[in-house]
């Protein structure tokens, strides 16, 4: 009989915290990609971006209230779990080596593809997995972008119309330090969360 070939996503950022503007792409990447597994990595220490403001266990607590209740999607830790810095191709054969007969599918957005040629090793991560692109209403595609849509690679390449929802991390964070409601920004069990734990509270940075 054959075997079957899982089809997983993989979503890493620094979910700091975790938000709408998160949740809702990634979930309509899923459902457009019929992919069988969403795997959210929370970022331990990520080269291209400035520490997060918050523990990796917040993170990852906030992760997890926030798909509880949905099938399919989960949290893997593997990257908080490791000392050095986060390189996606590294994560991407790790999880190959734990996952060998499924087959990967990086999600990023539009901004991160555009800047694609700057990620270590990118060439490789081309041809180790498929990529998909979150492209909201109006956001235009670089020169870079197009010319790995047209390149060797390209049909491993999608490009996923989403949701505009313009929610970023930073928004939130500076919200929570100014005492501005960010309900309807966040599930309302992460919001509880922030609330329990004083999360985000301290002085802008």
């Amino acid at each position: 009989m054959t075997e079957v070939i899982r089809k997983i996503g993989v979503y890493g950022g620094s979910f700091d915290p975790v938000h709408f503007g998160h949740l809702r792409p990634a979930l309509e990447v899923v459902q457009q990609l019929n992919l069988d597994q969403l795997r959210f990595i929370p970022a331990g220490d990520p080269p291209h971006k400035e520490r997060p403001r918050v523990s990796a266990a917040d993170r990852i607590a906030m992760l997890e209230i926030a798909i509880a209740d949905s099938p399919g999607l989960m949290v893997d830790k593997r990257e908080i779990e490791q000392p050095s810095l986060s390189y996606t191709i590294d994560t991407l054969n790790s999880l190959h080596n734990d996952l060998a007969d499924s087959e990967l599918t990086l999600i990023i957005g539009t901004d991160q593809f555009n800047v694609f040629d700057t990620w270590h090793r990118w060439q490789e991560l081309l041809q180790r997995v498929h990529v998909a692109v979150m492209q909201r209403p109006g956001e235009q595609l670089s020169d870079v972008a197009k010319g790995l849509l047209a390149g060797e690679n390209a049909a491993g390449i999608t490009l996923c119309q989403v949701t505009q929802l313009d929610i970023s991390s930073t928004m939130i964070r500076h919200d929570l330090q100014q005492g501005t409601d960010i309900r309807f920004l966040v599930p309302y069990a992460v919001r509880q969360y922030i609330d329990d734990h004083q999360l985000y509270t301290g002085s802008a940075h």
